[in-house]
């Protein structure tokens, strides 16, 4: 039940977030709010981490210390996909992974260019951070924009 309920909660606040924000009505408005967000140490009433390590240590500050333990223990791949409709979702619509933030600026030049990955890559270096193993940013970040980019050949290709 609490489950359900943490859902409904973080589900009505980001479609309250996302309601609340302004849409851009052309591409260089776009831009013009872009590069007004990238700045920002917050958007919306949300502190903006400005690298991986900020943003892990936020995750770490939001999780309650039993799911941390649980995280901790399950396998890598297995758990960064099951989080990542729950908490993948939060850091993308919160941390304004669409419209632009100093988050998504510094994923952006590390490579990666989808909220999706960006939340993912998040996951598994908080992941494999958590178990003292070998971050392997580059790893990370080559197989999810593989990934990414066979899903786009095979959509191309239906």
């Amino acid at each position: 039940m609490k489950k359900i309920l943490l859902g409904i909660t973080i589900y009505c606040f980001c479609v309250l977030n996302v309601c609340a924000q302004d849409f851009a009505s052309s591409e260089a408005e776009y831009d013009s709010i872009y590069a007004i967000n990238i700045t920002k140490s917050k958007l919306n009433g949300v502190y903006i981490p400005k690298d991986v390590a900020d943003a892990h240590k936020r995750l770490l500050k939001l999780t309650p210390a039993n799911d941390i333990k649980k995280f901790m223990t399950a396998p890598e791949v297995e758990v960064c996909q099951k989080l990542h409709l729950g908490i993948g979702r939060w850091m993308i619509f919160n941390w304004n992974f669409y419209d632009g933030s100093r988050m998504s600026q510094h994923l952006k030049d590390k490579g990666l260019s989808h909220p999706d990955d960006m939340a993912q890559f998040l996951l598994r270096t908080l992941h494999r951070h958590m178990n003292k193993l070998e971050p392997t940013h580059d790893e990370i970040i080559n197989h999810l924009v593989a990934e990414r980019k066979k899903d786009v050949l095979s959509r191309i290709n239906r």
